[in-house]
């Protein structure tokens, strides 16, 4: 978590580190013009840190990581610029990680607030217009800085003082041979694919999530339930059901007052009922025998196997 008090004078600004090759270069092209920015990557089950921590690690980086689910809901819930082809809110999701960067840098005396950005690189939030709309979020778009390609945006977007007599980089589009040769450059060994780590952006995941939004689901751990799980819709109720023996145990993890249910010689799935309705639970239990591979007829197969305690 990040501390509520930065006591290390030596950093000048927030880092918003993600793994790939774009934030691991921009980090680095501070450190080179003299600046010393602290990198914090913002967690939920929909981007977890694991992969963003590994990568630091190998790259000789201090990350530090912080929990955002509880606020980031109310994002996710009602974006004002809408979702990509999924869940996905990528335009209020940057807004939304620039200004958590912005409060820590108020917060702490701090000067400007990074990103690993490059201009005209993803169609929905790094062209022209979606930066424009970001802009329009932030609490302090003065704070900004986009390394890769400030020499680009310096003309069209306001730009911190603090770097007004700095050399930034004219990085854009799709095309990585400039990253590749500036990863070389900086020693950069280990960095994560370009294909973004936001689940949102998968179809069946989204549609999971969207089930829990409109049930008003709002426990951390049933996000990260869904994806090691069955998710199950009732009239009135929900049931996360193991796949295999690794969700049964991921499930049994994260159940922590949960009731949980199982068939009684514990050859089936792992299964955790939410709702009250007496119709919804018969069929919760059906289900459970169904994916048992036993017959529907006897639900008294079907044991809890754990009640939180």
């Amino acid at each position: 978590m990040i501390p509520l008090k930065i006591t290390d004078n030596n950093f000048d600004g927030i880092h918003l580190f993600s793994g790939g090759l774009d934030s691991l270069i921009s980090y680095f092209v501070l450190k080179d013009l003299g600046f010393n920015p602290l990198p914090v990557y913002f967690e939920t089950p929909f981007f977890p840190s694991e992969k963003a921590k590994d990568i630091a690690e190998k790259n000789g980086i201090k990350l530090f990581v912080e929990n955002i689910f509880n606020d980031y809901l109310a994002i996710l819930k009602n974006p004002v610029y809408g979702y990509g082809k999924n869940l996905n809110p990528c335009i209020d999701c940057k807004a939304f990680m620039i200004n958590k960067a912005t409060d820590i840098v108020l917060k702490n005396g701090l000067k400007y607030v990074s990103t690993g950005e490059v201009f005209n690189q993803r169609p929905m939030s790094q062209t022209f217009q979606g930066m424009k709309k970001i802009e329009k979020l932030l609490k302090r778009k003065d704070l900004l800085v986009r390394p890769l390609s400030e020499e680009i945006l310096k003309g069209r977007f306001e730009r911190n003082n603090i770097f007004k007599d700095k050399k930034f980089l004219s990085i854009e589009g799709r095309k990585r041979e400039i990253q590749l040769e500036l990863a070389k450059k900086y020693n950069i060994k280990y960095f994560s694919s370009p294909s973004g780590g936001c689940l949102l952006t998968y179809k069946e995941y989204s549609q999971k999530i969207k089930i829990l939004l409109d049930f008003n689901i709002k426990d951390e751990k049933y996000f990260k339930m869904v994806k090691h799980c069955r998710l199950l819709k009732f009239d009135n109720s929900l049931a996360f059901v193991g796949r295999d023996k690794e969700d049964n145990e991921i499930l049994l993890n994260l159940s922590d007052k949960d009731i949980v249910y199982q068939i009684i010689d514990k050859k089936g799935p792992v299964g955790i009922f939410l709702g009250n309705d007496e119709k919804d639970f018969h069929n919760f239990l059906k289900k459970m025998l169904f994916y048992s591979k036993r017959d529907e007829t006897h639900p008294h197969l079907i044991k809890k196997i754990g009640d939180g305690a």
